[in-house]
């Protein structure tokens, strides 16, 4: 996967304050008396690109029997869904995530470790379903965004870009430039802290301070021009065309600063993008789950006995959450059930 350039978001402000889709995820997980473990999960969304894009979901590369299929209302809303199934078996490991067999970068996207042990004690048989959702890395890019785009983003409430003054649209692109800019050294220098720990550190700054002169050379008069073309079709394609000649360009800068200050070759950068490409899609990952919403409910053999689910109703224990309440936290969902002999 090519980088993704972080100023095309910029230059795309309109699109991605007003199309971000949520992704409601339902699952029904079915613990048999033989351990025996049902997985149906379903996925549900008004935005395609939510399917497609970000987490990894279940598929048939992944072991699922996976269906894709498409709904539409009498008002032209469309509702895309998958729907899928799987079996496991006694004594076989269950999913972590959602990843394809073949997928070269499977921790990239949302880790959910899931265990069943069985206790047999005198009372009866006891089972024990846990899963954990591990916490993603996420507050110190919130709190870069809180600083600098809370007050443009408060221009923009209950408006579309078009209804700004010229001067405020100028203040929100400089703002989501500036936020952009943020991102992407914070990107690189974690893949540098990974891949040239040894370097001395005004190699990095040197980089660094590159990026940021990379930074002031957006050409601001031109992409107000362009938010102001007024065939929408015609304006998107222009910010495209606009965001894709920054992507190379960004590239191209971020390769010579690595080959200037830090005197690296050809497949050095190549290992230095690739750990960039992780942390950049690890965070649009993280990013996109925020608005996901989940309700879990497993059902067990016997009668539940103890868990902390949100509701329990006879031998079923659900939760419900949503994706903020992963970040930089774990959450455990944890059920035990008895059979009595």
């Amino acid at each position: 996967m090519t980088m993704k350039n972080h100023f095309a978001i910029a230059l795309t402000i309109g699109i991605a304050l007003l199309l971000l889709g949520c992704l409601e995820r339902k699952e029904h997980i079915t613990v048999k008396a033989d351990a025996t473990v049902v997985i149906q999960a379903d996925f549900s969304t008004d935005s395609i690109n939510e399917l497609l894009e970000g987490d990894a979901l279940p598929s048939i590369q992944a072991g699922w029997l996976a269906e894709d299929s498409v709904e539409e209302d009498d008002k032209g809303k469309k509702t895309f869904r998958i729907s899928a199934l799987a079996i496991f078996p006694p004594n076989v490991e269950l999913p972590r995530n959602y990843a394809a067999f073949d997928d070269m970068n499977p921790d990239l996207y949302l880790q959910f470790p899931t265990t069943l042990k069985i206790e047999q004690r005198d009372d009866g048989t006891y089972y024990h379903f846990h899963r954990k959702y591990e916490r993603r890395s996420w507050a110190n890019l919130e709190t870069l965004k809180k600083q600098l785009l809370n007050d443009p983003l408060k221009e923009l409430e209950g408006k579309g870009i078009e209804d700004l003054a010229k001067n405020d649209r100028s203040k929100l692109l400089k703002a989501f430039v500036d936020f952009e800019s943020a991102k992407l050294i914070t990107f690189a220098r974690k893949a540098f802290l990974e891949v040239l720990p040894d370097l001395p550190q005004d190699s990095w700054l040197n980089v660094h301070q590159s990026m940021n002169q990379f930074k002031n050379e957006v050409n601001y008069d031109r992409l107000l021009t362009l938010m102001e073309i007024p065939d929408k079709e015609e304006r998107d394609e222009a910010i495209e065309e606009e965001a894709e000649q920054w992507e190379l360009a960004t590239i191209n800068r971020l390769r010579k600063a690595l080959r200037e200050h830090c005197y690296l070759g050809g497949s050095q950068i190549k290992t230095f993008m690739q750990r960039y490409n992780w942390h950049s899609r690890y965070y649009k990952i993280t990013e996109d789950l925020g608005d996901d919403t989940f309700e879990i409910t497993v059902e067990m053999p016997g009668q539940i006995v103890a868990s902390n689910a949100d509701s329990v109703k006879g031998n079923e224990a659900t939760w419900k959450f949503d994706g903020t309440q992963i970040r930089d936290r774990d959450l455990e969902l944890m059920v035990t059930s008895r059979l009595f002999q």
